[in-house]
């Protein structure tokens, strides 16, 4: 996986959640991020998660089936700065 990779992965991971409104209370198993960004494999996606983790974008809950993400509300002008392209692209049509 390359740096232009991991970034882009980084990039899909962020607005995935950040589109699905999966802040504080609401929250996805890792398996849903694996099915919805079914292109990119599990195990790139957890390494990312992984990083995202260590830099405080996202947090992890524990679950009686695993472990789930959601974002770090405290994160979410970096969030929304980060991915503001693919915002701008959502709002153009």
């Amino acid at each position: 996986m390359g740096k232009k990779n991991f970034d882009e992965f980084r990039l899909r991971i962020l607005f995935f959640l950040y589109r699905g409104n999966y802040w504080q209370s609401r929250h996805t198993p890792i398996v849903n991020i694996c099915n919805k960004l079914s292109d990119i494999p599990c195990k790139y996606i957890n390494k990312v998660l992984k990083q995202l983790y260590k830099e405080e974008y996202i947090r992890f809950k524990n679950t009686a089936h695993g472990k789930d993400v959601f974002l770090n509300i405290k994160m979410k002008k970096y969030i929304e700065n980060e991915i503001k392209d693919m915002l701008n692209e959502l709002t153009k049509f």
